[in-house]
């Protein structure tokens, strides 16, 4: 009979830090959230990192703690470089700060590629060979798995399908750049061009799908033309990556009903019919990215 093990994994996003206890058949145990600092620097967001975690370190077989961010990131070092949704910060030494806390094993990547790693290992097209990953939420990331395999990059940077480009001289994004597929479909997108629009400051992306449900025709053209940037976009990782399977991750999934039907479609008709026959495209699971980070963990240990 295999032991039973356990993992941390810990999902870094704009708004919160969520650390969970989850087992190796994927069951998530126990959940701590805290709030992202918005303010202040590296030592408090640190501080508060490890507050996430600390109330949930209760079992002597966790084998490691698995770390997903937004990137810019040295996977390598563990170190968040900078991030567009989290721009107090300046190169944090995750890795290094939590192994001296908590003195077991930690592996840090790109939030996105954590996803990937967690629909490939637990989701709806596990039994896919392959699966590109998209996590709609903030901002837009990327993650491939391969036959179990994560392609993480350099450093942790590969698929950051968020910030190609979509538009040219197209719309400022958080990055720097203009035009990023991130600054047409994304909460900060959506936000943002709405506000451009109409001088009217939403506040989350709920607020913009209700209006695109009360029909509001700014909100149904921001919608429209970002989901034809967002099937450019996944057609290109397509025609680069050749998966088996797309899924789409992240809190904008749970309005996959008012886009998901018209951009699988838009998808279908822009990529080679080769390829169109076999693909899967899809909403994931909806794990939580907790699970995803927790699976750098368990798929270390059958490296």
């Amino acid at each position: 009979m295999t032991k039973e093990k356990f993992a941390i994994g810990v999902d870094i996003g704009g708004g919160s830090i969520r650390a969970s206890l989850i087992d190796n058949s994927g069951q998530e145990l126990i959940t701590n959230i805290k709030q992202t600092p918005q303010s202040g620097g590296n030592e408090e967001f640190l501080e508060c990192l490890s507050a996430a975690i600390q109330p949930i370190i209760t079992n002597n077989d966790i084998i490691g703690i698995g770390i997903g961010s937004p990137g810019p990131l040295n996977s390598d070092e563990g170190i968040l470089i900078k991030s567009a949704n989290l721009q107090t910060l300046n190169h944090v030494p995750i890795k290094s700060y939590l192994q001296q806390k908590f003195n077991i094993p930690i592996h840090y990547n790109n939030d996105a590629n954590c996803a990937a790693l967690g629909e490939a290992y637990f989701g709806s097209k596990k039994n896919t060979d392959s699966i590109l990953a998209l996590t709609l939420g903030t901002g837009v990331g990327g993650g491939y798995v391969e036959n179990g395999k994560l392609f993480s990059g350099f450093q942790g940077n590969a698929l950051e399908i968020g910030h190609t480009t979509v538009v040219i001289n197209g719309a400022l994004c958080g990055c720097g750049q203009k035009g990023c597929v991130e600054s047409y479909f994304s909460t900060r997108g959506f936000i943002n061009r709405y506000y451009e629009k109409t001088n009217i400051q939403l506040t989350d992306a709920r607020d913009f799908f209700n209006k695109v449900e009360a029909e509001d025709i700014n909100a149904v053209s921001i919608l429209s033309f970002g989901i034809t940037c967002l099937a450019h976009a996944v057609r290109n990782a397509i025609h680069i990556l050749n998966p088996a399977s797309v899924v789409f991750v992240g809190g904008i999934t749970s309005a996959y009903h008012l886009f998901g039907e018209t951009l699988e479609k838009e998808i279908r008709n822009l990529i080679f019919p080769i390829l169109e026959n076999r693909l899967v495209i899809g909403k994931g699971s909806s794990l939580a990215g907790t699970l995803g980070a927790a699976c750098l963990v368990f798929s270390a240990e059958k490296e």
